[in-house]
């Protein structure tokens, strides 16, 4: 039986999202992080955190058709917030073990918006 990769405690999605490379979130999870982050952050990030969501999300329908984007932007959603225990003072939990894949994964797709 395979074992999920962890980090920090938190399973990375890897049965959740199959297409997605297991050592790192693609478009999807990362779209979930990106929405998630700009609520859990004040006013000032929003507008950046949820334009990066919003070109995730695009990214992953347009690689993968967009009912399945979103079913996999869901369940990644549903698990990072299992991972803060829904509580949004602990989204440095999700920015530590997101934060900087995304970023990387974005800039290589040509995002420009950070």
């Amino acid at each position: 039986m395979l074992k999920r990769p962890m980090l920090l405690g938190i399973v990375l999605l890897a049965g959740a999202v199959s297409a997605e490379d297991q050592s790192r979130p693609g478009f999807a999870s990362c779209a979930a992080y990106y929405f998630l982050a700009a609520r859990g952050h004040g006013m000032q990030d929003y507008d950046r955190l949820y334009s990066a969501g919003e070109f995730s999300l695009n990214e992953a329908a347009r690689r993968h058709g967009r009912p399945a984007a979103e079913q996999r932007m869901g369940e990644a959603s549903g698990t990072m917030m299992t991972a803060i225990g829904q509580d949004w003072r602990n989204i440095k939990v999700l920015d530590d073990a997101y934060g900087a894949t995304c970023e990387t994964l974005l800039l290589d797709a040509g995002y420009t918006g950070f």
